[in-house]
């Protein structure tokens, strides 16, 4: 606990009575108690996260199938591209188709050689589109005879792909204006090989295919992924839920074993008070106050010194019935949520009406709140009254008890002597017992603690704890 802080300053010209505003225990939500989660909550809990923990894994199981998908759609179109080129169209490649000296029936038997093998190749395969490209850019051949002989920038990829006699795919960029013609049939997948005339110049093959052969595989996928990622949960679910099952049924077989033990150590300690409060109510309490009465009978009858001194042998037996009295009050003090928080207080502040201090209790006929909460505020009253008899020096005490929101204030003050209250709270670092038990009451409940008080000026003890049932 941080030390005490002075919250409201004192006037100038009254600084040694005016009272001192100190937080003693601060608010701490973190101190509040939390009720305990059932187990149907820890088992929806359980179930709940392993199936967020099956659909993350699905998740990024669909990014991973779409990117092998496209991998093997990419290998799939550079080797299929490459053995059309080996053996199909360099066989059946002629110098004339790219010799600009060669005479027209030659470039077109040339042009119609490659016509007829590249066709019947592609036939049975999925190509869309198959384009044949000099390295200064212009398309010698195409199945789409409007391309022929139209000239377009190659890409850096395509001259790579050139200079080092190598195949390669990628995703086709249908706004390119080469690609004009593929338009309207969906994404394509365009994969480009080097091929050699006989005379050995370098041209370019470019093969379109369909993309959708990469989205039917990236679904096949990422369905087996999340069938696998789904059904790997369920097993482990499958597992686990027995296991958990068992663990929280001993958890609530343990629980509900320490509190049958707890409530019979209760009811132990309430039978053997009522026991000592019975025998002392008919054993001494009644032969004191028979002892009494006939003291005073006597003394009624008696003259002179006599009857002085039998009266005030009277007088002292009946302060001796009511001390005991008070004693057997709080050997059975009235419970809380039994007899209500009016009564238990009332035993609670019966050591003071017994010293002669007139007692003041506002508290409202019903307090909504649970047990503990009730028991919490009889302890602390309990505390700051004996303080008040045993330090203040007071004639008059009051409680007053509220329920504002969702806690409950409880206020102890009287017109006693007073403290400095920095003083007195550093005492428990000093070894001194001080505030120590209302301190716990506050920090025990989860509440905090505010004082008011200084030499001369009274003392004000405010407690507020948390009076909702589900913080219990």
């Amino acid at each position: 606990m941080r030390g005490p802080r002075t919250t409201e300053p004192a006037p100038d010209g009254d600084a040694e009575r005016a009272p001192r505003a100190v937080v003693v225990v601060p608010p701490d939500p973190r101190r509040r108690p939390v009720r305990a989660t059932p187990w149907r909550r820890v088992l929806v809990g359980v179930v709940l996260a392993a199936v967020l923990g099956g659909a993350a894994v699905a998740a990024a199981g669909t990014l991973v199938s779409q990117r092998t998908a496209e991998r093997f759609a990419v290998e799939d179109a550079t080797r299929d591209t490459a053995a059309v080129a080996r053996s199909v169209v360099e066989p059946a490649l002629r110098d004339a188709i790219v010799d600009p000296e060669a005479d027209t029936t030659a470039h077109r038997e040339a042009v119609e050689a490659l016509d007829r093998a590249v066709r019947r190749a592609t036939a049975a395969s999925a190509a869309v589109r198959v384009k044949l490209w000099a390295p200064d850019g212009t398309v010698l051949w195409s199945d789409e005879p409007r391309l022929t002989g139209e000239r377009f920038t190659l890409s850096d990829e395509d001259l790579e792909a050139l200079a080092e006699d190598r195949s390669d795919a990628e995703v086709s960029d249908l706004s390119a204006p080469e690609n004009r013609y593929e338009r309207g049939q969906g994404p394509l997948l365009e994969a480009y090989q080097a091929v050699h005339v006989p005379s050995g110049d370098p041209l370019l093959l470019e093969v379109y295919y369909p993309y959708d052969d990469v989205l039917a595989s990236s679904a096949s996928l990422r369905s087996a992924f999340a069938a696998l990622a789904f059904g790997t949960v369920a097993v482990v679910i499958g597992l686990l839920l027995p296991v958990l099952l068992w663990l929280l049924l001993r958890l609530r077989s343990g629980q509900r074993d320490r509190e049958r033990l707890l409530v019979r150590a209760l009811d132990a300690e309430t039978a053997e008070r009522r026991r000592i409060a019975a025998d002392l109510h008919d054993g001494p309490v009644q032969d004191v106050a028979g002892l009494a009465f006939s003291l005073g009978a006597v003394a009624r009858g008696a003259t002179g010194p006599t009857a002085t001194a039998l009266d005030a042998a009277a007088s002292t037996l009946r302060g001796a019935v009511s001390a005991l009295r008070s004693l057997m009050s709080a050997v059975q003090p009235a419970a809380p949520d039994r007899d209500g928080l009016g009564a238990a207080l009332a035993d609670a502040t019966a050591r003071a009406h017994a010293s002669g201090i007139a007692t003041v209790l506002d508290v409202p006929d019903r307090v909504d709140a649970p047990p503990a909460a009730l028991t919490a505020v009889v302890r602390f009253v309990r505390e700051a009254v004996a303080n008040t008899v045993r330090h203040a020096g007071a004639s008059r005490v009051e409680v007053v008890v509220r329920r504002r929101d969702g806690d409950l204030s409880v206020r102890v003050s009287d017109d006693g002597t007073g403290f400095d209250p920095v003083t007195v709270l550093s005492a428990r670092r000093e070894g001194h017992l001080g505030t120590t038990l209302l301190r716990q009451v506050a920090e025990d409940s989860g509440g905090s603690l505010h004082l008011r008080t200084a030499p001369g000026g009274g003392t004000t003890w405010e407690l507020s704890l948390p009076a909702e049932a589900d913080r219990w």
